[in-house]
């Protein structure tokens, strides 16, 4: 039995002890495991969490806790520039984990980690002093069976490079940013929760195991020569397949990396480009719709915004030339197009292609995915085009939708809300519909005096008194921010305003206790404590339940005694 650190997996790294590690000199280390009596990793007796051994020809190692990653490591030994293979079977046990290797690992929690999934993922991750970074998130291993894992490291200077059952997975370059120039190596073990189901105790489980790796062969070859040409090998283009390159590419824009996507996606058409030329004579560039879509994405969060239009177009180049039969074809419930579509409003809003927007919006209205981004990009379009009316009415769709999405009640998506409303305004008002002008004005200013949001008010608030006159809810909100700013003279004026209008009114509306709560503070900060507790008292009356008001009450009577 072989021992493993051990720690949740949160936390990716753990110290890893040695005595005087030794750098080794140049040769080819084989580990088959067929032919040898003993593991060369380190072993610790009876631990609780893990199982290792040498059986059938493999070194087995299997984990008896979900959530925790597990090491062996081969001790007393440290390697700086390598070419390591592996074979490696996985045994999900019914679970979900992954294996592979700890490279350059020191004894201050720091090294590098390379990991294949029993889902059929890999990933790449550095440590330094404990701190994980992400190199290469998860992304699809191309032709896995689920089980067999053939799996070579080159790692050389400062690139390493994963090839994956034969094909090349991915280079990077800046690693050393986590590993030191040398270390040890290691043999990792990582179990994930599987799905939603409750982490059970290991005596619930068959055999005991969340997850098992058998490794069959293992070779480490330190041979400057053989690096060399390894490295030569898996850094020339005609040896990557194109679709290595296009996975890398689709996790780089997961990721957020826009650069590094465009830059796998560039090789991989090379690469392909390279491939037809070499067998036909007639040659044509092929770019699928997926790809030019994912290059349209990432020009467009690069502010390429013409390299974007440029793929987006070849996009539906691809679906029909002119565009004419889209609609109409058995496309349009397409997740991919109407991706595309949002795609192309979005850029050429920021071309300020207007008239152009305007009549791809309404060719495809029907078929145009229908959310904030849309209504919010079409509004800024028409408001633009001067065509106010169809611009308030997509800033109103923007504010039913935010209202209606689940989980939007955070201050941030109240805030937005309170724009679209302020924008409509702007656009009713531009149209002159002075009346729904001024609801939307209210509506927008209620949110922003909520959030306590100053300049927004500051902004809007000469609108709300102008257009708001002779209405008593415009008049009372203008009073409240003015008392908000400490202007108590204007804010008392707008106040009783805001009353009389609407005691006139027939039938009368309900009072607002706001409006008396405030005017008591007034009269309260001006040391007029009689009419100060007639107005309190009156808030009070309409609003019984408001402790506040009760609590502002007492303590504005018991300083009056």
């Amino acid at each position: 039995m072989f021992g493993i650190s051990r720690r949740s997996i949160y936390a990716l790294s753990n110290r890893i002890r040695g005595k005087n590690p030794e750098k080794i000199p140049e040769k080819k280390y084989v580990f088959n495991f067929k032919k040898i009596n003993k593991s060369p990793f380190d072993a610790q007796l009876n631990d609780t969490h893990h199982d290792t051994c040498l059986s059938n020809g493999s070194f087995t190692m299997a984990l008896k806790k979900s959530n925790c990653i597990a090491w062996v490591k081969i001790p007393d030994r440290e390697f700086q520039d390598s070419v390591i293979e592996a074979k490696i079977r996985l045994d999900s046990c019914g679970g979900y984990g992954a294996a592979g290797f700890l490279l350059r690992v020191s004894d201050n929690d720091t090294y590098n980690m390379a990991i294949v999934s029993s889902k059929g993922y890999f990933r790449l991750d550095a440590v330094k002093n404990g701190s994980p970074r992400t190199m290469i998130a998860w992304t699809e291993i191309p032709e896995f069976d689920g089980v067999n894992i053939n799996l070579s490291i080159i790692s050389y200077v400062n690139c390493i490079i994963l090839v994956i059952n034969g094909k090349w997975a991915v280079e990077v370059n800046d690693y050393t940013a986590g590993a030191p120039a040398q270390g040890q190596l290691g043999f990792t073990l990582v179990s994930y929760p599987a799905g939603n189901e409750q982490e059970t105790d290991s005596e619930d489980r068959e055999e005991g195991y969340v997850f098992m790796a058998h490794l069959d062969y293992l070779s480490i070859d330190t041979r400057l020569k053989a690096i060399g040409e390894k490295y030569k090998k898996w850094t020339d283009d005609s040896n990557i397949n194109a679709d290595s390159r296009l996975r890398l590419a689709e996790t780089f824009a997961v990721t957020g990396d826009s650069e590094k996507a465009l830059d796998q996606l560039a090789r991989a058409w090379k690469r392909r480009d390279e491939a037809i030329r070499s067998v036909a004579t007639a040659f044509a560039e092929v770019r699928t719709r997926k790809e030019l879509l994912l290059a349209a994405r990432m020009t467009f969060r690069l502010q390429k915004y013409a390299d974007a239009e440029k793929y987006i177009n070849a996009f539906f180049e691809q679906i029909d030339s002119n565009l004419v039969n889209l609609a109409s074809s058995n496309l349009k419930n397409s997740a991919e197009v109407k991706e595309a579509l949002t795609e192309k409003i979005k850029i050429l809003n920021e071309l300020d292609k207007f008239e152009e927007l305007k009549d791809f919006i309404l060719k495809y209205n029907e078929i145009i995915r229908k959310d904030i981004v849309f209504f919010t990009l079409a509004a800024r379009c028409f408001w633009e085009l001067k065509e106010y009316e169809i611009s308030a009415g997509a800033w109103i769709s923007a504010i039913e939708i935010s209202a209606s999405e689940t989980g939007a009640e955070n201050s941030h998506d109240i805030s937005n809300r309170g724009v679209y409303a302020a924008n409509a305004a702007s656009a009713l008002e531009h149209a002159g519909k002075k009346d729904e002008a001024l609801e939307r004005y209210l509506e927008a200013g209620k949110i922003f005096l909520n959030l306590d949001n100053a300049s927004e008010l500051e902004v809007m608030m000469p609108k709300l008194a102008l257009l708001g006159e002779k209405n008593w809810e415009a008049r009372s909100l203008v009073g409240k921010w003015f008392f908000s700013i400490e202007d108590y003279d204007r804010g008392e004026r707008e106040l009783i305003a805001a009353e009389k209008l609407r005691c006139a009114l027939r039938p009368r509306p309900k009072a607002d206790p706001a409006v008396y709560y405030l005017l008591g503070l007034i009269n309260n900060i001006r040391g007029k404590n009689k009419s100060a507790i007639r107005m309190i008292e009156k808030a009070v009356k309409n609003a019984p339940d408001y402790e506040l008001f009760r609590t502002k009450l007492a303590e504005i009577k018991a300083a009056a005694v």
